[in-house]
């Protein structure tokens, strides 16, 4: 073995995320690394994990509802002076955080 892996904690069962759920939250924790934070785009997410665009978007918003991942949307000026939309800056929050919530807000079961 090469030393190529990552880590997830095992209560990460107990927040019932769907299967696309788990796998974008999976992939934005090995993609980040011991930094905590990555940005791919929802293209190279989406063909990585081989789900629509749409659900990677879904699965998003509810990892960061969780409070698992925080995502800052990144705008930048163009060469015409307009405002675009560049790759998401994902940041992968403290797990115990997100437990906390998770246990104190009635979610789980």
């Amino acid at each position: 073995m090469n030393g190529n892996f990552y880590q997830m904690p095992n209560n990460i069962f107990s927040f019932n995320l769907n299967k696309y759920e788990i796998a974008v939250y999976s992939y934005l924790v090995c993609c980040a690394g011991r930094k905590k934070e990555c940005w791919p785009s929802l293209t190279t997410i989406s063909r990585v994990l081989g789900i629509s665009r749409g659900s990677a978007v879904k699965a998003i918003d509810r990892l960061v509802q969780l409070r698992l991942v925080d995502r800052i949307q990144v705008m930048k000026e163009n060469k015409n002076g307009m405002m675009v939309m560049r790759n998401n800056h994902y940041l992968i929050l403290p797990f115990d955080d997100a437990w906390e919530f998770f246990i104190n807000n009635g979610v789980y079961h």
